[in-house]
């Protein structure tokens, strides 16, 4: 069983949270479409404390969104815990110390952590085409709406947009890295904002370590930005990113 199988095996499982949702839905999409339409770069800041690439950090979360909170469109949260290091507890926490939208990016294959993403203050989901067939991915979106939460679909290639695209989602992400080799590549993700067409707002994923990568994709089509890494080791960075 590789790294993924033992994720998508370990989300069929986790916990059901119990506890009350503290705070309104805040919409990311219209965040996005708010900083587009101001000329700012619109950025989805990530956090989490370690990933299966190899990257590692223990920078304290509460520092990281206090300064990002007046530069980003919202917020990317890991909740997934053995590859990614993260929580619904540290997704929770963030909640209640910034009023921007958070995306909660897990792999979710199941309607229950549709539930626990509600409950702990998300906004919006991550919903990966790859490892959801068509009837359970229109199933977890129109689930997540019932909740008023927004889905951002993920793709990796055009054949996964060809699956998804009748779907009424509300962002469309384009993963430059490949989920079952690790590999990235912005070039794949320009090819897919080219050959995409329809009125989605597209959200660049992964491999985005500087603004000429920001200004070529956005070139290409690109609307919004989620950027993880890069940040994580160095948020200053944020300020020439813009």
């Amino acid at each position: 069983m590789n790294w993924l199988e033992e994720v998508i095996e370990n989300s069929k499982n986790r916990i059901k949270v119990k506890n009350e949702r503290k705070k309104k839905i805040n919409s990311l999409k219209e965040s996005l479409i708010n900083l587009q339409q101001k000329g700012v770069t619109p950025i989805i800041a990530e956090y989490k404390r370690k990933s299966p690439s190899g990257f590692i950090s223990d920078k304290d979360y509460h520092n990281y969104i206090n300064f990002l909170e007046n530069y980003v469109a919202g917020f990317s949260v890991l909740t997934e815990e053995k590859y990614f290091g993260g929580s619904y507890e540290i997704l929770e926490s963030i909640s209640e110390i910034t009023n921007k939208p958070i995306l909660m990016k897990d792999f979710i294959v199941t309607k229950d952590q549709i539930d626990n993403a509600f409950r702990i203050g998300a906004d919006a989901i991550l919903l990966i085409a790859s490892i959801l067939n068509e009837d359970l991915l229109d199933q977890l979106i129109n689930y997540a709406r019932s909740y008023r939460l927004e889905t951002l679909v993920e793709i990796h290639t055009y054949e996964e947009f060809e699956k998804i695209k009748s779907f009424k989602f509300d962002l469309l992400g384009i993963n430059s890295r490949n989920l079952f080799t690790l590999n990235v590549s912005l070039d794949n993700t320009i090819k897919l904002l080219r050959n995409i067409k329809g009125d989605y707002i597209k959200i660049a994923e992964s491999g985005i370590k500087s603004k000429e990568d920001i200004l070529k994709l956005k070139d290409n089509g690109a609307n919004g930005f989620l950027i993880g890494t890069t940040l994580m080791k160095n948020p200053l960075i944020i300020r020439e990113l813009l």
